[in-house]
Order: structure tokens, then C-alpha cells, then sequence
């Protein structure tokens, strides 16, 4: 039994998953919402809105959950979007320097205005740009995670990751004001086969009410695992970010860990489920969404292009809220919904 292999020919996953069976899987929820052009994110807001990273199209969009359209902003190939408790939305996306060259930069767009004219208008709110790397241009920010306090991470990825004083590989750490605080001092910037080695990161989310985050990246052709939990610990002696999950310890063999190398090709995008804490990992080399709870067990709703009826192509982002998961397809254009047939209302 293959379990998450698309259409399209991929290598085998692991021989481990064949002993799992399916109790439940996830049903598509129609119509899904098109127009989109290779769009790489998408968010649901604390405004209950979704926001579109329409990244070939160059603009956000702004959606309502029946998939109308309310607003968009022009913005040179956004990759990132997430939103804060104040409504302000985080962008990650481009912008032209004054020499010519392309540099990754992150914006902050102010939905929330005391004119009526323009609160929660997309086209006419303001934006700021917070952070530019224009020493570095082609870096990028393929990701953004905000925490309770509206504090953030940000994803940074870029070719040169020979120095070990800044790699273009990194997790940023912002405050509130999007004032730099540092990269995330548990992750190493390098090919390798520890547990917090990164290399090509490309999406993270964070779970509610801690600074718990999942971050994924490619994997392909790497020793790196495709996925990493970390947890947030504050002690007396210590305040910071340690694995959830540590194959350095005796006796640890979670399915998180377990499958973390052979189970993903290119993972995209991470998405939580904030009442069950269940993990949500989509890969867009396998045409597969990955589901691991909250104890880090692999489930066998996870699903690909097969179990979706094809039209699952390219996932490369992934949002949940009030039992659906939403998988943004980078190919089709499209926003496809689903539900686990356990949450259908009967």
C-alpha cells in the first residue's frame, strides 16, 4: 500500500508506512478558489480573512472563507504572509534597490486605519519596509511565524552558507517593533545530519500560547531532516529553543524523528491545528500533505495527489481553521479545501 505518492512517478516512501491503515481520511470541501498565479503562502488571519501570497501575479490578496475576493496590493513576488494580533500583516517579498539589483526584504501592511475609507482595504493601507538585505540580494523570506506577544520568526534562505557568521540560512528573531533581535541560536546553517541543521529552510509556524515551532525544509538528495520541532524552555539556567524530539537520547523514536529524513522531497509549508495541536507538513515533491499529532505519531490521514483526486500538484502552502485544512497548489493556481470525514457534520 503506497500512501501519499501523487500522480506523477516519485521515489517509494519508507516501507515503514505500509503497516498503517485508514480509520478516517480528509474529503475536499467544492468549490476551491482559483486565479492564481505560482502563488507560494497562504494565511488565515486573527480577522478570520485569508491572505494569498500570489507570488507571479506580484500582489496579496485578500479572500473571505467563501472564497470572495474583498482587496489585493501590488507588491513584487510576495513568498510570505502571516498576520499579528494588532491585524498588521508580515510580508515576505522583494523590492528594487537603487542600484537595480532584486533584494529580499519584510513589510508591514497596517489593515487597521481610523478612516472608514480604507480600514481593512488591501489596495490602500499603508506599508512599511522593515527589513531589506541589501548586502546580501538574493537572499529571501520564504516564511513568517508570529508569536502571542507579536513578537516573530522569520525564514531566510539564500546559495552562501560557507561563513559561520552569517549564513544566508537562518531564523531571524524580531520584537514587536520588527526590531532585529538575532537568529534563533539553535539552528546550525549547514548540510548535515543533526537534529537542528538547516539547509534551504522554507516554511515554519508556531503553536498558540507557547513559542513551540515546526520548521521544514528541502531535503532532497540531503542528509538534513525535512522537518524540525523545537520547544521553547525557560529556566533558571537556561532560556531558549531545544528539540521536542532528540534522537541523541536513549530510547527516542518518535515517527517524527523516524521518518524525518526518508518520509519528504521538497517540504513547503507547515501548518498547526490549534485545538488538537496536530502537524500538518505539505511537500511539494511528493504531491503529499504529511499529518504527525502532537506526540509527534505519524497519521494516516496524511494524503496526496492520488487520495485527492488529482488535484493536488504542487502544495507549497498550507493554512488550517475550525476543522479544514486549506493547501494553497502552487501549479494549479488554486486553493483546495479539506475536512476529515470524522469532522463532517452529519
Amino acid at each position: 500500500m503506497i500512501l501519499c505518492i501523487g500522480c506523477r512517478e516519485k521515489p517509494p516512501l519508507p516501507p515503514q508506512l505500509d503497516e498503517l491503515t485508514f480509520d478516517t481520511s480528509y474529503v475536499q470541501i467544492f468549490p476551491s478558489f482559483g486565479g492564481f498565479t505560482e502563488p507560494e503562502d497562504v494565511a488565515i488571519g486573527n480577522d478570520q480573512l485569508l491572505y494569498v501570497a500570489d507570488t507571479k501575479a506580484n500582489r496579496v490578496v485578500m479572500l473571505n472563507r467563501a472564497g470572495q475576493i474583498l482587496s489585493a496590493k501590488n507588491m513584487l513576488q510576495p513568498l510570505s504572509i502571516a498576520q499579528d494580533s494588532r491585524l498588521d500583516l508580515l510580508v515576505g517579498g522583494l523590492i528594487i534597490a537603487t542600484n537595480g539589483d532584486t533584494v529580499g526584504a519584510i513589510f508591514r501592511i497596517h489593515l487597521v486605519s481610523s478612516s472608514s475609507d480604507s480600514a481593512h482595504r488591501l489596495d490602500v493601507a499603508r506599508i512599511d519596509t522593515v527589513w531589506r538585505e541589501l548586502a546580501r540580494p538574493a537572499r529571501r523570506f520564504p516564511s513568517i511565524t508570529i508569536f502571542g506577544d507579536n513578537t516573530y520568526l522569520a525564514v531566510r534562505t539564500g546559495p552562501e552558507n560557507v561563513s559561520f557568521i552569517d549564513p544566508d540560512d537562518r531564523v531571524l528573531q524580531f520584537d514587536r517593533n520588527d526590531n532585529f533581535i538575532t537568529p534563533v541560536p539553535a539552528l546550525t546553517s549547514r548540510n548535515g545530519s543533526g537534529i537542528t541543521d538547516i539547509s534551504s529552510p522554507t516554511g515554519i509556524a508556531s503553536f498558540p500560547g507557547v513559542r513551540d515551532f515546526v520548521l521544514c525544509q528541502h531535503n532532497e538528495n540531503s542528509p538534513n531532516y525535512g522537518a524540525l520541532w523545537l520547544r521553547y524552555e525557560s529556566t533558571p539556567d537556561f532560556e531558549g529553543w531545544l528539540p521536542r524530539f532528540d534522537p541523541s537520547e536513549p530510547g527516542e523514536n518518535s515517527d517524527f524523528v523516524r521518518l524525518g529524513r526518508s518520509l519528504y522531497q521538497r517540504p513547503e509549508a507547515v501548518a498547526i491545528d490549534p485545538a488538537r495541536r496536530d502537524v500538518f507538513i505539505a511537500d511539494a515533491g511528493r504531491d503529499s500533505v504529511f499529518k504527525f499529532n502532537n506526540r509527534g505519531v505519524f497519521k494516516s490521514e496524511s494524503f496526496g495527489s492520488a487520495k485527492s483526486g488529482g488535484v493536488m500538484r504542487k502544495p507549497t502552502g498550507l493554512a488550517f481553521f475550525e476543522r479544514v485544512l486549506y493547501v494553497l497548489d502552487g501549479e494549479t493556481g488554486h486553493i483546495n479545501r479539506f475536512r476529515l470525514t470524522t469532522d463532517i457534520p452529519r
